[in-house]
């Protein structure tokens, strides 16, 4: 393929997510810098208009959940540009994917990177998760709250820890107030999901991974984990038909031995099987692939 031919040929890109800046000053800055980066650099080469992604209201840029067919160079200028006003922010993140025939070609995660504290001690707190230090993890995210109350991402991430220390009402409240203050993450739905199961909440439980689906891309490995969890807390509730509807859709996914969800192939076949007891007709779970092994508990 020619370079000509990659800057004009249509691409499926996906985007979606939320910055914060926190005050009236950052948010003019802000604003400024983008209008004087598109006249000067970009031109029409952004996907966005200003109008349409700034929220003065909030002090924030928001990107509702989209897909759009546009140029490998529309990709390059739109993902610039977002990080370059990403530094400016408090808080919050913008996925983007780049996708030809349901496979990622290029993801982008951008985010503030900048030596504000609610920025730093955010980013330690995930290091510290990954580090399996789970108590100074929920400290360092409580310190970021402390800067930036609103600081949706730090309320997940912080619930995520609690529910992994078995703090399951600090969990729910963390999830909670990370959905009510970005109610388009996909993250705290799939995390209050959980808890409810812990719960035997059923009904409660597959409504919140039905909002984790509908918030989330099929390219994304949560997607797929909400769907399996949306169909065990279906079947709990004797919803057969619609819990066979969920595993089915997440059998026919072939997932790459990386993805988290390759593992759980066998729990959703035994699943698909216990639903057949109650409606015959549906389809033989043996169509699976057979991907995955009985090591299909403790999931994300």
């Amino acid at each position: 393929m020619t370079t000509q031919t990659q800057a004009t040929q249509l691409l499926k890109l996906i985007f979606k997510g939320r910055l914060d800046f926190g005050s009236q000053r950052t948010y003019d800055m802000v604003l400024r810098h983008w209008h004087t980066r598109i006249e000067s650099y970009f031109k029409n080469d952004v996907l966005f208009k200003a109008e349409t992604v700034f929220s003065e209201e909030e002090f924030a840029f928001i990107v509702p959940q989209q897909t759009l067919m546009s140029t490998e160079k529309n990709w390059r200028s739109t993902t610039s540009i977002l990080k370059e006003i990403a530094q400016f922010a408090v808080a919050g993140h913008v996925g983007a994917w780049w996708v030809l025939n349901g496979q990622i070609l290029d993801e982008q995660n951008i985010e503030p990177k900048s030596e504000k504290a609610a920025v730093t001690e955010f980013m330690l707190g995930r290091q510290l998760i990954e580090a399996g230090k789970r108590i100074e993890a929920s400290e360092a995210l409580s310190r970021a709250i402390e800067k930036y109350e609103k600081h949706a991402l730090a309320y997940e991430r912080r619930g995520y820890v609690n529910y992994k220390l078995q703090n399951f009402n600090d969990a729910l409240y963390d999830f909670s107030k990370s959905i009510d203050l970005y109610p388009n993450n996909a993250e705290p739905y799939y995390g209050r999901g959980k808890i409810k199961m812990q719960r035997n909440e059923w009904e409660s439980a597959a409504s919140d991974f039905d909002y984790t689906i509908k918030r989330s891309f099929a390219v994304q490995p949560i997607h797929w984990l909400a769907r399996l969890r949306r169909g065990e807390c279906l079947l709990q509730a004797k919803r057969y038909d619609e819990a066979a509807k969920e595993l089915r859709f997440f059998m026919q996914r072939k997932f790459k031995d990386d993805d988290p969800n390759s593992r759980f192939a066998a729990k959703a076949a035994q699943m698909l099987v216990e639903c057949e007891k109650f409606v015959p007709a549906l389809p033989a779970a043996t169509k699976s692939s057979g991907k995955g092994s009985a090591k299909s508990k403790g999931a994300r």
